[in-house]
């Protein structure tokens, strides 16, 4: 294998890949893709690069944790990803909590969208045409083509400054600001232009076919782009970094809206559930509940829409008006037993009250509609945990066949576990909890801790649990080496 050299000059297009005027000709000169890629950068370094990356996303970004919401962008990603083709490794997706519009793609499939961004979209349609368009950055692997043959640095070093600028841009960090200046990264941008012009084209043309292929109106990734565009002169989008990043032009606008139309699907498949998310994501970020939820109060009657309903009871709910919140959700879940997004705000609710019988009772009911949903048998577990942590261990691990790599599902089940004085699942727990997020040094303690803990016995559960803790224990080992090993080959 050869060894992968790197620039600092690339630290900025990591995340975002720039560009500035139209071609008379956006798909003749599109980069080959070949064998020369593999050559110098795997899909398995990418992925390694991307690992490293979101560990440090999560270290300095403040990410949106609301189950709902990540299961919801999640679903709308693999739904996408069905029809991406790609199979070098799974997509993830998350939510920056900024009110900045915009997103980004990093290696490894990471793609990580800005809550400003989500909240300025008009219809799903737009929203997944801007995933789409950043899954496709990835799986024509726009940045290893930029990183191939250019300079030397450390690939975890490359994921770590590469995230704290992430934050800086979005944040404002004058520390960051002086860090990009001492990177020269602006320079860089200009000396990559050409590149990432094409970057561009493809990305839309490529992002388009998913779009249409996972039956999503394509135009949506047109229009959205095509509105950051002719509102770029409007105060509110001044200086906005995607309209820095993802320039828009009208010859890009004008062959995407011509791909657009020749590929919209004749059966346009969008969910109820975008509404929701929005109206869950906006009441989560008011800066001023109380306010917001008057305004919603004034506009309240019978022809009231359902979700603007359920909006104004979020807010009441965090302004501590729990019974006028409950009172809204019960009527509104009474005419609508299968929302999902209603039923788990009623039980919040009902708990939040104090009336944790009655919130169980709601989320097993809502089981019988979504069996196996990972953000029911999250909040049924967690409510359980406290007076019958048992309960909720055993029900945590039906509920992680499904869903093995969920951070939230094994965090709960290492907290379970803890509960109902299981140490030895705990440790095993948690080490798995840290093998999610990447943490492979903590997550080799912990599985060393549980394997020391298992009785020497020959047969039965805790010879199986030996052997799945031993061969625990030897794959993170190999991550952890295989992690060194890519170190030394980046040095020389």
């Amino acid at each position: 294998m050869h060894a992968v050299k790197y620039s600092t000059y690339l630290l900025a297009l990591m995340f975002v890949l720039a560009s500035s005027s139209a071609m008379s000709d956006p798909y003749a000169k599109l980069p080959d893709m070949g064998e020369a890629i593999d050559r110098d950068i795997t899909t398995q370094e990418e992925l390694a690069m991307g690992q490293g990356f979101y560990k440090a996303l999560r270290q300095q970004a403040t990410l949106i944790e609301n189950p709902m919401l990540n299961n919801y962008i999640q679903s709308l990603g693999q739904r996408l990803a069905s029809s991406s083709g790609w199979q070098a490794y799974p997509f993830h997706f998350s939510i920056i909590k900024d009110d900045d519009i915009n997103a980004f793609a990093a290696p490894g499939g990471y793609i990580s969208l800005f809550s400003g961004l989500i909240l300025r979209t008009e219809n799903e349609n737009e929203l997944t045409g801007v995933m789409a368009h950043e899954m496709a950055h990835v799986t024509q692997r726009h940045i290893a083509r930029m990183i191939v043959g250019r300079g030397s640095i450390d690939l975890t070093t490359l994921a770590a400054v590469a995230a704290a600028l992430v934050i800086g841009a979005a944040s404002g960090s004058t520390d960051a600001g002086i860090a990009a200046a001492h990177l020269g990264l602006a320079g860089a941008v200009q000396q990559q232009i050409n590149f990432t012009r094409d970057n561009e084209y493809e990305a839309d043309r490529i992002g388009i076919k998913i779009l249409a292929d996972s039956n999503f109106d394509p135009s949506g990734m047109v229009s959205f782009f095509d509105k950051l565009g002719r509102q770029e002169g409007d105060g509110f989008y001044v200086n906005n970094e995607m309209l820095r990043t993802h320039p828009v032009t009208t010859n890009r606008i004008a062959e995407a809206s011509n791909r657009a139309e020749a590929l919209r699907p004749k059966k346009i498949l969008n969910t109820p559930d975008y509404a929701y998310a929005k109206a869950t994501l906006a009441a989560e970020l008011s800066p001023q509940p109380l306010v917001s939820a008057s305004a919603l109060a004034k506009t309240d009657n019978k022809n009231t829409q359902a979700v603007n309903r359920y909006a104004h009871a979020l807010l009441l709910a965090r302004t501590g008006q729990g019974q006028q919140a409950l009172d809204i959700l019960n009527t509104l879940y009474g005419k609508n037993p299968e929302n999902l997004w209603i039923g788990i705000a009623l039980a919040d609710t009902q708990r939040q009250l104090k009336q944790d019988q009655t919130a169980s009772q709601t989320l097993q009911k809502q089981l019988t509609y979504y069996p196996d949903h990972p953000v029911l048998s999250l909040k049924l577990a967690q409510l359980w945990m406290e007076d019958d942590p048992e309960r909720a261990y055993q029900f945590l691990r039906q509920a992680l066949r499904n869903a093995p790599h969920s951070d939230a599902l094994l965090g709960a089940l290492a907290e379970a576990a803890a509960r109902a004085n299981r140490p030895i699942e705990h440790h095993e727990a948690l080490g798995m909890y840290f093998m999610a997020q990447q943490r492979l040094p903590e997550a080799l303690s912990e599985f060393e801790t549980a394997r020391a803990m298992t009785p020497q016995s020959t047969q039965g559960g805790e010879a199986i649990a030996r052997q799945r803790l031993d061969a625990q224990i030897k794959l993170t080992e190999e991550q952890i080496l295989a992690a060194r090993e890519r170190k030394k080959e980046q040095r020389h």
